[in-house]
């Protein structure tokens, strides 16, 4: 019985994995996208993770709510913060700290 939960532990885990990469494949195409329309150069070509929850959708379905902040420069010199906020496999909201600050 202990191998069966073990066992139902490990899947639970990889699969845990696999949406997280995916949520983050998405999160990094968001960026590579927003930064392109803007005329600005996201570094290092990743983000990270800065939020986990649970939200409701719009139907009323619970989803994984994820933050995701990345870095980017319009000159070079200068770093600046953005934000991809994904909720399930929706992007939700991409903020560049320069064009579209997004104010709380």
């Amino acid at each position: 019985m202990a191998e069966l939960w073990m066992l139902l532990l490990v899947c639970g885990v990889i699969l845990y994995w696999q949406a997280a990469m995916r949520a983050k494949e998405m999160a990094v195409a968001a960026a590579t996208k927003e930064c392109k329309l803007c005329d600005v150069q996201l570094l290092d070509q990743t983000v990270h993770q800065t939020k986990l929850s649970m939200s409701r959708d719009s139907a009323g379905q619970w989803r994984v709510w994820r933050d995701y902040q990345f870095e980017y420069t319009d000159d070079g010199d200068a770093r600046f913060n953005g934000r991809v906020t994904l909720l399930g496999k929706r992007v939700l909201r991409v903020a560049l700290d320069t064009f579209n600050p997004v104010i709380h």
